[in-house]
């Protein structure tokens, strides 16, 4: 089964979203040139001192248009909502092609700094210098950020500088562990993926071991499954920039902000989830896991009431559920690969927090595809039902007969006792009840279509006008 991962669909990590709000300067030197964006404060009082925070691009980004450096964090701190709630400077300088924040040897074996950082980096501070005499800058709020080779900066600069910074956000990157102990004093969040095969998660675990072994301000948040991108996770961390202009130099270093909200919606060990039955454990899926569910919660506030789809790939892929019900409010709360264990599990926020208006469940084949049994998926469709009536006795509950799906494996048989079970619970509780979501597909045989399911799993646009139909017949039966 092929499945279609995704970055998150953020303004805070937009390409190019902001050139215009940023103001193109260039900085020249006997060390070179260094071109430069800046974004001013909204509503700029010049009787106010602001923060400055400087957000270092990585190796992707360097070259010589003074734009490209924007492409992933510029639209955060463009954000209209962001601007007016942390009025700061923003600096974003882009490095030369052939060029490193720190001329640091990234292929080592250990991270060793150099006793000279190079020109650009002599170059950024001249640049951080020169915005601090030409604006009104707050010399106890200097926030420093970067992702990748942006990050080896970071940790360069915090360790080679310290007591410049108030605050710093590594992101992916590495730095000489020698010298962590020289950042003590410098309120540090830290980020990496688990599976990031560009830059070792170590290095990132180096740096903050360094600085905790000396009492100092480090978290550490490391996102399981996702690779090199921890950017895009970081900077929609809702606490990332309460953290980060919470932070002041000379005073106490707020560290109880650091707290990510997207780490609890990872997905955990295998012993962590109630119940019995299979749970993908591949890199590919705790990366859509974390994904989808981290969109969910943005969307929560405004899909309270909604009437729940619940399930894996097929109800995922149901791309245009809200246009196919337009007179209803539904979530989509469908994870590609997922089981009735992994429902189960996120149930609490994924659903019950919506308050939802109705249930509508699909799931059950992918537990058959990796081994489960009945017994298994019943027990755990069972547990998900009780928590649904224990927050409200009388929600309707839709449970969808499992779709068919291609003839090998035995699973027109074991589809079709599984449909029998859940059959039994509609009937057992007059407050759930069934949609055949099986019958109208059956080819007779206990499969699927081909015209309706091109790769014997998936229903394609006809397959979901029918889906549509059987359901929306459902919903108008139970007067909702």
């Amino acid at each position: 089964m092929n499945y279609s991962s995704f970055l998150l669909a953020l303004a805070a990590t937009s390409a190019f979203a902001a050139d215009d709000l940023y103001e193109t300067r260039t900085f020249e030197s006997a060390d070179g040139r260094l071109p430069y964006r800046i974004l001013k404060p909204a509503g700029f009082d010049a009787a106010k001192k602001y923060p400055l925070v400087i957000l270092l691009h990585g190796a992707g980004e360097r070259g010589d248009d003074n734009k490209a450096q924007l492409k992933w964090g510029g639209g955060l701190f463009s954000d209209p909502k962001v601007m007016e709630k942390y009025p700061a400077f923003v600096l974003v300088p882009q490095c030369a092609k052939d060029k490193k924040w720190v001329e640091i040897d990234w292929s080592a074996e250990k991270v060793v700094a150099p006793a000279d950082a190079g020109a650009t980096q002599k170059m950024l501070l001249a640049v951080v210098d020169a915005v601090q005499g030409e604006f009104p800058i707050d010399a106890d709020r200097l926030y420093l950020t970067g992702l990748s080779m942006g990050g080896y900066g970071t940790w360069d600069l915090i360790t080679r500088v310290p007591g410049k910074w108030a605050a710093a956000a590594p992101i992916c990157g590495g730095g000489d562990k020698s010298k962590g102990a020289a950042a003590k004093n410098v309120p540090v969040w830290a980020f990496h993926g688990s599976a990031d095969n560009v830059v070792k998660p170590i290095r990132t675990k180096e740096m903050v071991d360094a600085i905790a072994a000396t009492g100092g301000h480090v978290v550490h948040t490391e996102y399981v499954g996702i690779a090199h991108d921890s950017w895009s996770s970081a900077f929609s961390e809702p606490n990332f920039l309460p953290w980060m202009f919470a932070q002041k130099r000379g005073t106490p270093a707020q560290m109880e902000l650091a707290t990510s909200a997207l780490t609890v919606l990872a997905l955990p060990n295998l012993e962590v989830f109630p119940g019995a039955g299979p749970v993908p454990m591949a890199d590919w899926f705790k990366k859509l896991w974390q994904q989808r569910r981290v969109e969910f919660s943005k969307k929560k506030d405004a899909e309270k009431g909604a009437i729940v789809f619940l399930g894996d790939s097929i109800t995922q892929g149901w791309s245009s559920a809200q246009k196919d019900f337009p007179t209803r409010k539904i979530a989509n709360r469908g994870i590609s690969g997922d089981t009735t264990r992994g429902i189960r599990y996120r149930l609490k926020e994924d659903v019950l927090d919506l308050n939802p208006k109705a249930v509508s469940i699909l799931i059950g084949t992918n537990d058959l595809g990796l081994g489960g049994t009945q017994e298994q998926i019943i027990g755990n469709i069972k547990a998900v039902i009780a928590e649904l009536q224990k927050q409200n006795a009388s929600v309707p509950i839709i449970l969808n007969r499992v779709m068919p799906r291609g003839p090998e494996n035995d699973f027109p048989a074991r589809i079709a006792k599984l449909n029998a079970a859940l059959d039994e619970l509609a009937k057992a509780d007059k407050r759930l009840t069934i949609c055949d979501a099986f019958g109208i597909f059956d080819d007779g045989k206990g499969s699927c279509k081909k015209e309706e399911f091109p790769d014997m799993l998936h229903p394609n646009a006809l397959g979901y006008a029918k889906w549509q139909a059987a359901l929306e017949a459902t919903l108008a039966k139970l007067k909702l």
